[in-house]
C-alpha cells in the first residue's frame, strides 16, 4: 500500500463541478510515498458481518453504495485512536468509479480537507465530545487509499486513522460528517500498533474534551432552556416581561416568572438561583447597566417568593457588555434584551406530547411515522427517518433526503438561510445557511434542540458554537439522496415528533433502545 489520502470535495453550498470526484481508476497515486504499515482494508461482501467489535455504517450516494467499518477505539488513558476501513462500490459495475457526484465529506464544516478531521466522538452520557486532537501541522488525522484494488469488484477502498482525547466509557459513539453515526463502538486498551497509528497522524500536541449543551424553546418564544453539565440557564426575553426603558413586572410577565419558577423547581431541588439582567446597545453604557440591575432585581424578587425557602436568590446586571447575538437589528437588539436565571440541576423535558396534543399548528407537509413530501424554492424532496434511537440522555436520529424534482441547484434547501435560527445559538454563516440546527423533536411546550458545544478557537465574549449533527445538509441532484444526522436530549418519549419549520413534520415516529443495530 502506498501512503495518499482519498481526494474529497469541497463541501460547499452550490453544486459540484463535474469533474471533481473521489479518486479512481484516473487518479494516481502519487510516487514516492512512504509506506504506512497499517493493514490493508478489509473487503466486506454485500451483506456480509463485520468482525467482534466492529461496527458498520452504511449509506449511498449518487449511485455509490459507502461503507464504513468502524474498529474498536484503542485508548493508553490520555489518548484514544479511531481506525475505520473505507469501502465504496457503484450500483452499476460500467460507471466509472470516479463518481464524480459523490463527497466523502470527512473535512467536516467548510473544509476540503482530505484528513478526516471532521470526524467527532461523542459520549452523551458523560455529556462530552472529542473533537480530532492537534498535532504540529494540523490535525491529528489521516485517510490512505489502498494501493490496488484486492477485490473482485470495483470498489474502491482506503482506511481512516484520527486520534482523539481519551473517553470515559466501555464503549463511545463515532460520527461521521454527511455519512452517519456509528453507535456503542468498543473502548479497548491500545495494542502494540498504538504509537504508530498515532505517529501516522502526525503525533499529538493537544486533545480537546469539550462539553455537550443541550438546548430547547419554548413555542410561546418566551423562554430558552440551556444545560450544559450541570449548570441550567432560563433565558426569558425582556420584551415580554418589561415595557421599554422599564423594570416592573407586568401580570403577563408574572405568570411568564412563575412558569419559570416551575421549571426550576422541576430540575432542580434547592440551591442558589443566579438572576441576570442584560440589556441592548441602545443608550448609555450607565444607563443600560442600571436598567439591567433593576430588571434583574424585579424577577429575582418574584421568583423568590415563587420558589420557596430552600433557593437563596442572587442578582445582577451586565448592561449590554454580554450580547446574546451580534448586530444592531431590531431582531439582534431583541434577542439582546433578556434576563437569565442561572442554577445548578439537570435539563427535565415535559414528555407528554406523544399524542400530539398541544404541539403547535404548521403548514408544512405532515406524515405519521411515514416519508413526507416536501417542496422548497428550487426542488421537491421525499424526506424520512431512518432510524431514531436511543443512547444515554439522548436521542440519535438519522433522516434520508431523497430529491425528486426539480433542476436548479438548490443550495441550502434544507433549512433555508432566510429561516430565522430558533433561540439565540451561534453556529456561523456556513452552518446556520445549511445545518440542521432547527431540526427539533417536539415537547408538550417547548422544542428539542439538537445538541451543540462551544467550538475551539472563539473570539472571546462571543463563541461560536458547533452543532453534534449534520452541520452541512449538501446539495442534491434529482435522483440523488442525502443522509442527516442529529443528536438530540432524550425527550423520554416512546414515539416522537421530528420537525423542520416551514419545511416538513413527521409524527409518530418509535424510537428503539440501543445501538440501532
Amino acid at each position: 500500500m502506498r501512503r495518499t489520502a482519498l481526494t474529497l470535495l469541497t463541501a460547499t453550498l452550490v453544486s459540484l463541478s463535474a469533474g471533481c470526484g473521489l479518486l479512481g481508476p484516473e487518479d494516481p497515486v502519487p510516487d514516492g510515498g512512504a509506506s504506512s504499515g497499517a493493514p490493508t482494508p478489509a473487503t466486506p461482501s454485500e451483506g456480509s458481518e463485520p468482525p467482534d467489535g466492529v461496527v458498520p455504517v452504511e449509506t449511498a450516494w449518487a449511485g455509490t453504495r459507502l461503507r464504513l467499518d468502524v474498529h474498536p477505539i484503542e485508548t493508553d488513558g490520555e489518548y484514544a485512536v479511531l481506525r475505520y476501513d473505507i469501502t465504496a462500490t457503484p450500483d452499476d459495475p460500467s460507471d466509472s468509479p470516479r463518481w464524480s457526484t459523490l463527497e466523502l465529506s470527512l473535512g467536516g464544516l467548510g473544509n476540503s480537507a482530505t484528513d478526516g478531521r471532521g470526524v467527532r466522538l461523542f459520549d452523551t452520557g458523560a455529556g462530552l465530545v472529542h473533537p480530532v486532537a492537534q498535532g504540529d501541522d494540523g490535525p491529528a488525522a489521516t485517510i490512505e487509499r489502498a494501493d490496488g484494488n484486492d477485490g473482485d469488484d470495483d470498489a474502491l477502498r482506503g482506511t481512516g486513522t484520527a486520534v482523539f482525547a481519551a473517553p470515559e466509557g466501555d464503549t463511545a459513539d463515532v460520527l461521521f460528517p454527511r455519512f452517519g453515526a456509528a453507535l456503542g463502538v468498543p473502548v479497548t486498551e491500545a495494542g502494540d500498533g498504538f504509537t504508530a497509528a498515532v505517529d501516522l497522524t502526525g503525533g499529538v500536541e493537544d486533545a480537546e474534551t469539550r462539553k455537550i449543551r443541550a438546548f430547547t424553546h419554548s413555542y410561546d418564544e418566551e423562554s430558552s432552556t440551556a444545560a450544559e453539565g450541570d449548570q441550567v440557564t432560563v433565558t426569558l426575553a425582556s420584551d415580554v416581561l418589561f415595557a421599554p426603558d422599564e423594570h416592573t413586572l407586568s401580570g403577563k410577565a408574572r405568570a411568564v416568572v412563575d412558569r419559570a419558577a416551575d421549571s426550576i423547581m422541576n430540575q432542580a431541588d434547592a440551591g442558589e438561583v443566579h438572576v441576570v439582567g442584560h440589556t441592548d446597545d441602545v443608550d448609555s453604557d450607565a444607563y443600560n447597566q442600571n436598567l439591567s440591575e433593576r430588571r434583574a432585581a424585579a424577577v429575582a424578587q418574584r421568583l423568590e417568593a415563587a420558589l420557596g425557602s430552600g433557593y437563596t436568590l442572587t442578582e445582577e446586571g451586565r448592561g449590554e457588555s454580554e450580547p446574546a447575538v451580534e448586530g444592531t437589528s431590531p431582531a439582534a437588539r431583541a434577542a439582546n434584551r433578556r434576563v437569565e436565571i442561572e442554577f445548578q440541576g439537570h435539563l427535565v423535558v415535559e414528555d407528554d406530547a406523544d399524542d400530539g396534543d398541544g404541539l403547535p399548528e404548521t403548514d408544512a407537509p405532515t406524515a405519521e411515522n411515514g416519508p413526507v413530501t416536501m417542496a422548497s424554492n428550487g426542488g421537491e424532496y421525499e424526506v424520512r427517518v431512518t432510524s431514531m434511537v436511543r443512547r444515554p440522555d439522548a436521542i440519535v436520529g438519522t433522516l434520508t433526503a431523497e430529491r425528486t424534482g426539480g433542476d436548479s441547484v438548490d443550495a441550502a434547501w434544507f433549512l433555508p438561510s432566510n429561516l430565522k435560527m430558533v433561540g439565540s445559538r451561534r453556529f456561523g454563516t456556513l452552518a446556520e445557511a445549511a445545518g440542521a440546527h432547527n431540526l427539533a423533536l417536539l415537547g408538550s411546550s417547548e422544542r428539542v434542540l439538537p445538541f451543540d458545544y462551544q467550538a475551539s478557537g472563539a473570539i472571546e465574549n462571543f463563541p461560536l458554537r458547533r452543532l453534534l449533527g449534520s452541520e452541512e445538509v449538501p446539495t442534491v441532484d434529482t435522483g440523488e439522496s442525502a443522509r442527516i444526522t442529529v443528536v438530540w436530549p432524550d425527550t423520554g418519549q416512546d414515539t416522537v415528533t421530528v420537525d423542520a419549520p416551514e419545511r416538513f413534520r413527521i409524527t409518530g415516529v418509535p424510537v428503539t433502545d440501543g445501538t440501532g443495530d
